[in-house]
C-alpha cells in the first residue's frame, strides 16, 4: 500500500515488512525527525500507529524504522510522509441571516 499521509491531530498505522531474514530476537525500532510525532510500534516491531500532533506545521515528516538483518548488519529505511490538513470541523448549528 502506498504512503499516503497522515492528518494534522490524527494518527496513521504503519506496516514494515523485510525483505529478508532479520536476526534472531531483533526487534525493529521506528523513529521519526519531527518532535510533533509519537510512535507506539507492535511488540514485534512490525507495525506502529504513527500519531501527529495538531501543532503540526510543516508539509511532511520522515519515518524510519531500523532493525538488524540475520547476518548482523543493522539496515533501515526511511519514508517520507506527507502531512494533511486537519478536516473542517464539524457544523454545530446554523447562522440565520436576513436576505430580503
Amino acid at each position: 500500500m502506498a504512503i499516503t499521509g497522515v492528518q494534522v491531530g490524527g494518527s496513521g498505522a504503519f506496516t514494515a515488512t523485510p525483505n529478508g531474514a532479520l536476526q534472531a530476537g531483533s526487534v525493529p525500532a521506528w523513529s521519526s525527525d519531527d518532535s510533533n510525532v509519537s510512535i507506539a510500534p507492535a511488540g514485534d516491531g512490525l507495525s506502529a500507529t504513527v500519531n501527529l500532533s495538531s501543532a503540526e506545521t510543516g508539509s511532511a515528516f520522515n519515518l524510519t524504522v531500523s532493525g538488524v538483518n540475520s547476518a548482523g548488519a543493522t539496515i533501515s529505511t526511511t519514508v517520507s510522509v506527507p502531512v494533511l490538513p486537519a478536516p473542517p470541523p464539524p457544523a454545530t448549528g446554523f447562522d440565520i441571516e436576513q436576505s430580503s
